[in-house]
This record gives structure tokens, C-alpha cells and sequence, in this order.
């Protein structure tokens, strides 16, 4: 496994890099915190999607881009959404979620994507066996996850 997500990550692959983020809220803030990520990845926007999971209840409209509610999902569970499904079956290097609760439809969307590396919080009983791997730091410590996951991936673009 190791070995298939160092190839994944080589920097001579650096083009073919694909990066999928998962955010349960509506945040301007944290969502330029993992824009500046793509930056700091030197990713194009090609290569970096974020998806925000959310209640149709939850208020605010400052995402412009891939959001998932429970309508999206038909009776059986499956993803109605076009563009979700899309981001869900494409093949990515690294899939993040970053949830604040235990979001169930965070849940589906992480265990059905198609990702080498699935890295997220322990947040809830439906993250369990979600992820390959687990940053243990709070919803409020974005900068810290940031940081811990750019290292983790420096590592493992640096190991034989």
C-alpha cells in the first residue's frame, strides 16, 4: 500500500496528482485554509475538488462549487447527483475529510471514492475504518491538520 501511494505522490507524477476534499460546512475561512493547500501542493484546479456535505437545513450560500445533501441520494442509497457521483468514481491520489460531526453523508462519500490514501478526523462512530489515516486534532485546529498532513505526505513521497 505504501509503495502504491509513494508512486501516487512521486513528484515525477506531480501533474497526475488529484486531490478530492470533503468539508461539512459552508466556511469561507476553511475552505481558503485547504485552497492554500492546493497552493502550497502546486496543484491546477483540475486536480483539486472540494465537496461540501451538508443538511438541507444548514444556512449559507458562500460555497460556490460541489455541495451534497440527502436529496442527492435516491431511496436505496445511491448517489442521484451527477457531479457527486463523478467526484466519488474518479480515480484521486489523496481524499481528505475534514467533518466536524459525525456527517453520515461525509461517511457514504469517503467509503464509495475511488482514493489511494483516504485521510481524515476521528470524529464519530461512522468514521471507524473509513480512513488509512487518521489525524487526531480538533474541527478548530484546521491549521494543525494542515500542517500534520503536509508532512505525512512529504514522508511518504520520501520513503523507498
Amino acid at each position: 500500500m505504501a509503495a502504491a501511494i509513494k508512486r501516487s505522490l512521486s513528484n515525477d507524477e506531480k501533474q497526475s496528482q488529484r486531490i478530492g476534499v470533503i468539508l461539512d460546512r459552508d466556511d469561507e475561512v476553511l475552505k481558503k485554509k485547504f485552497l492554500q493547500l492546493k497552493e502550497d501542493l502546486q496543484l491546477r484546479d483540475t486536480n483539486f475538488q472540494v465537496v461540501v456535505c451538508k443538511d438541507e437545513g444548514q444556512k449559507g450560500d458562500v460555497f460556490q462549487g460541489l455541495v451534497f445533501t440527502r436529496k442527492d441520494l435516491g431511496w436505496n442509497g445511491r448517489i442521484r447527483n451527477g457531479e457527486i457521483s463523478m467526484f466519488a468514481h474518479q480515480e484521486m491520489d489523496v481524499l481528505i475529510s475534514f467533518t466536524e460531526a459525525d456527517n453520515k453523508l461525509a461517511a457514504l462519500l469517503v467509503s464509495v471514492a475511488n482514493a489511494q490514501l483516504k485521510v481524515g478526523r476521528a470524529e464519530g462512530s461512522s468514521s471507524v475504518g473509513l480512513f488509512n489515516m487518521v489525524i487526531s486534532t480538533g474541527f478548530d485546529e484546521v491549521d494543525i491538520f494542515i500542517a500534520e498532513l503536509k508532512r505525512y505526505l512529504h514522508i511518504l513521497n520520501n520513503t523507498d
